[in-house]
């Protein structure tokens, strides 16, 4: 009966108008362990500029490559900031899948609105392995769950028909959507229900995917320019999109230059400089960026329209 009344049920990642969520760092201790002061500064800046909630242990919260431990601080430290200020969105994705059970219980018990998962990608799965996986998910978790589209990680390249298949499965509310292909992204729009939503991936084309029909977006740049960011979405939600398109091409600005260094490596750099975060560490065996790399990252950005809030 439970799964029954679940289509129903309002989606909680509707509730509020406000539909961006940075896909959270992790900050780490250089022993590795979770630096929950960092991360606790990390958040309130975000929230201060106005942010509508945190997708957090995904790809840029490197949760993959962290132990449970880890994962469970994460969420339960972005899940008691954000009460009555934003949405948690908990990506659960493990290499076991087994694993990814539990760490939806552990979501749902720290007060988080919904789960995400990337598909299980690791050595190669068929598309009838895929939808298996996300309907046991959808079938197991306490949570409402939001498919995961990135071909660009997985190696994936599902039709149009195979996604919006997962829309049918009970308790499957969305998708965050990870890709350049606004034709899929446009066509899998329309396959939406009136309580799903679809939240735009890539940073670089914001402004495209709002426009296109995603509701919000999830994204790792967001940590360090939640302003721009903030701009681009209120622009697109009034339909300002020539201004949308202006402030775009400023945050485009600054992801080209990132995009010649590892991201990650390179996004903790920012933060570091932004003193939003103590210690550089990533999660081994990520190193981070060198002494070099770190001038000539320092160098381009001074180039950019916000170089003095990216480089202090």
């Amino acid at each position: 009966m439970h799964l029954l009344l679940l289509p129903l049920m309002t989606n909680p990642l509707l509730a509020s108008t406000n539909r961006i969520l940075p896909a959270l760092v992790t900050p780490l201790l250089p022993d590795g362990r979770f630096d929950a002061a960092s991360a606790e500064r990390l958040i309130e800046h975000l929230y201060g500029q106005g942010v509508g909630g945190l997708y957090v242990t995904g790809s840029t919260g490197e949760g993959i490559q962290l132990d449970f431990g880890i994962r469970r601080q994460v969420v339960e430290l972005a899940t008691k900031l954000s009460r009555g200020r934003g949405t948690v969105v908990v990506h659960v994705g493990a290499i076991q899948a087994a694993q990814v059970r539990e760490l939806a219980q552990q979501a749902a018990e720290a007060g988080a609105a919904a789960v995400a998962s990337i598909p299980p990608f690791a050595g190669g799965y068929s598309w009838e392995e895929v939808y298996g996986y996300y309907a046991e998910l959808a079938r197991q978790s306490p949570l409402p769950v939001l498919a995961y589209h990135f071909p660009g990680l997985t190696g994936q390249q599902p039709t149009i028909a195979q996604l919006a298949s997962l829309l049918a499965l009970p308790n499957i509310v969305g998708f965050k959507f990870t890709d350049f292909n606004f034709f899929v992204m446009q066509r899998l729009a329309t396959r939406l229900g009136p309580d799903q939503i679809l939240y735009n991936g890539p940073d670089e084309a914001l402004s495209l995917g709002l426009q296109i029909g995603a509701h919000g977006g999830i994204g790792s740049t967001y940590n360090f320019m939640p302003g721009l960011i903030m701009q681009i979405y209120r622009h697109c939600q009034a339909g300002r999109f020539v201004e949308a398109i202006a402030v775009q091409r400023q945050v485009n600005d600054i992801i080209e230059p990132l995009l010649l260094f590892q991201w990650l490596a390179a996004t903790k750099q920012i933060l570091y400089w932004q003193g939003l975060l103590d210690h550089l560490t990533c999660a081994a065996p990520r190193l981070g960026l060198s002494e070099l790399q770190q001038n000539d990252l320092r160098m381009r950005l001074e180039k950019t329209a916000i170089a003095e809030s990216l480089v202090r």
